[in-house]
């Protein structure tokens, strides 16, 4: 079965992430804001889908000098594939630079703005 880009931000909404685990619950005691402000992050790029380049990496081969990049995982988003456990969830780089310690809610506040003031496209890692 193979689904269209644009189609696979709707259907990201409807999967478990690790939020929703009681790993990501203990870990986190903010998971369910979140979780919202993740599936908000989705709708806002299946809105402005025309300015999303999907990207397998998030690192700056891929994501260019200075670009905006955001990596959502349903269950595992891995900084280190040879560590096989949860360990972001949501992960942005802003201009160019990793910020683990930025929370969704702020993110999504960021990127909103980042839609309205620039014409530049963001790098997406799913």
């Amino acid at each position: 079965m193979s689904i269209e880009p644009r189609e696979l931000l709707l259907k990201m909404k409807q999967y478990e992430f690790v939020y929703d685990t009681k790993i990501g619950q203990v870990m986190n005691p903010k998971a369910d804001e979140d979780k919202e402000y993740v599936l908000k992050i989705l709708d806002l790029l299946y809105k402005n889908f025309d300015r999303v380049r999907y990207i397998d990496d998030m690192g700056s081969k891929y994501t260019g000098k200075g670009a905006w990049a955001v990596m959502l995982s349903q269950k595992f988003a891995l900084l280190d594939k040879r560590i096989p456990i949860p360990q972001v969830p949501f992960h942005i780089k802003i201009d160019g630079k990793n910020d683990l310690s930025i929370k969704t809610k702020h993110a999504y506040l960021m990127l909103v703005g980042f839609f309205k003031e620039s014409d530049n496209e963001i790098c997406v890692c799913l």
